[in-house]
């Protein structure tokens, strides 16, 4: 008797859902991804962003998907897929998060911290950029609160009105997959489409769920739609406007945003660790208002849209190999006033030297005005 047959039992898989990509293929875009892509942390900080780039593939028809769109993919789809525990998965991101909580809480108590490291001397992200970078960490902290807050749809909601542009807006949620799917809904649509008008409905319906409910998925709801802000221009408008170190901490803010997505308990983390600076650092210096300031000076103009970076965490890290640089290096180097290789931008929107001039102009006109 063979053994697949010794216990005569049967195995049922679980039907694959409409919208969800074939294990294989999402395999196959991982593979691809990590046989070309060089990221500046440690390899397995690489893996948990790759895991990233790859849903964002399969909901766009990017990569290995080759146009066909599969919108409701999962963290978990991609995980399982790649035979990995999702569990652990998510603790891993999580305790990148933890180190971010706790340079600041050292910070806050005093430490004199000169690099962005965690206890044991280990750059946050286990990005190697950090390790040998002096930092000034009140500066740092100032980063971490404005970039925390920056994309709060309060924050751009205020922005809109104070500076009259339309930015688009929304809010991550927990979501019930099965009422998303009773709605007629998709996870593209849902992050695309404006919503802002429905958010009650969706309550009643059920659509928003807990932690620790079945069939859940932590997904961006867009209550407007709008040009969207440059996280490129976020990183080096802080380090302009407050000191160098505070790119590094609105660095570090956007990489809580972008990990917080596939945790044990999903919550708004950056926006925590910005109200907990405000609540617990006396020495901060800075009010919602200052967030509400860049938040418009990194928007998007609509003519621009296109043309300047909204860099992933991925694609901020990854090296060009051409010039050994990263484009978070290059941004660095600039608020740094440091020597810099010319590159290209996010899938070459505009070089590093272009995307400075324009930093420069909208800020001095930004200062003149105000």
């Amino acid at each position: 008797m063979s053994h697949k047959n010794k216990h005569n039992k049967r195995i049922i898989r679980e039907p694959r859902l409409e919208g969800v990509a074939p294990p294989q293929l999402l395999r196959d875009d991982f593979a691809a991804l990590d046989a070309k892509t060089l990221l500046r942390c440690a390899y397995g900080v690489e893996e948990l962003l790759l895991m990233q780039s790859v849903q964002g593939h399969s909901h766009m028809g990017h990569g290995i998907f080759y146009g066909k769109t599969y919108p409701n993919t999962s963290m978990d789809d991609i995980v399982r897929a790649l035979r990995m525990d999702p569990a652990a998965v998510k603790d891993e991101r999580q305790e990148l998060i933890d180190e971010v909580q706790e340079f600041v809480e050292r910070v806050i108590d005093g430490e004199n911290i000169r690099l962005a490291c965690n206890t044991e001397g280990e750059p946050l992200l286990r990005c190697s950029t950090l390790r040998s970078l002096e930092i000034d960490p009140h500066e740092v902290l100032q980063g971490l609160y404005v970039g925390g807050l920056r994309d709060d749809a309060e924050i751009r909601t205020l922005a809109n009105k104070r500076y009259g542009v339309k930015m688009g807006y929304g809010k991550c949620y927990l979501v019930d997959q099965k009422v998303l799917k009773s709605l007629g809904l998709d996870g593209f649509r849902l992050a695309k489409e404006a919503h802002e008008d429905e958010i009650s409905e969706f309550e009643r319906a059920g659509l928003f769920a807990h932690n620790g409910d079945p069939h859940i998925d932590y997904m961006y709801v867009r209550y407007q739609t709008g040009p969207g802000a440059s996280d490129d221009a976020a990183i080096v408008m802080a380090g302009k406007m407050l000191g160098p170190s505070a790119a590094v901490g609105c660095f570090l803010a956007d990489a809580v945003d972008t990990l917080e997505k596939y945790v044990p308990e999903y919550s708004d983390q950056d926006s925590d660790i910005a109200e907990y600076i405000e609540a617990n650092y006396s020495k901060l210096g800075l009010t919602k208002d200052d967030s509400v300031d860049l938040a418009y000076l990194c928007a998007i103009p609509h003519e621009m849209q296109g043309d300047l970076p909204d860099s992933s965490l991925r694609h901020l890290l990854q090296v060009d190999r051409k010039h050994d640089q990263s484009t978070l290096e290059s941004h660095f180097a600039y608020v740094w006033n440091k020597s810099r290789s010319n590159m290209e931008l996010d899938h070459g929107e505009c070089t590093n030297e272009e995307f400075y001039t324009y930093i420069t102009q909208r800020l001095e006109s930004f200062k003149a005005k105000h």
